[in-house]
């Protein structure tokens, strides 16, 4: 547990170690919107099931993407810089 929180605190600072500030963006996102879910669920009120469903559906979708784009463009970025060293 300690190194747990070590962890935590060492990714809010500049030091090198830590947790990923993207996971620990998407753990906390994640967590507030199964809170969100939570709250809708215990309410009942399930009119606007479809609604929430798309904008689930979006939310994972605009992340993966993200997560491919950036997968692409950083391989573009290792063949460019390749391509400048055998030169």
């Amino acid at each position: 547990m300690k190194n747990i929180l070590k962890n935590i605190q060492d990714s809010l600072t500049t030091v090198d170690g830590g947790y990923s500030s993207r996971k620990l963006s998407a753990l906390v996102i994640i967590i507030c919107i199964l809170a969100a879910h939570v709250k809708w669920i215990s309410l009942g009120d399930f009119s606007q099931l479809e609604l929430v469903l798309t904008i689930d559906f979006s939310f994972v979708s605009a992340m993966l993407g993200m997560t491919t784009y950036q997968a692409i463009k950083n391989k573009a970025n290792e063949n460019t810089n390749n391509s400048d060293t055998t030169k």
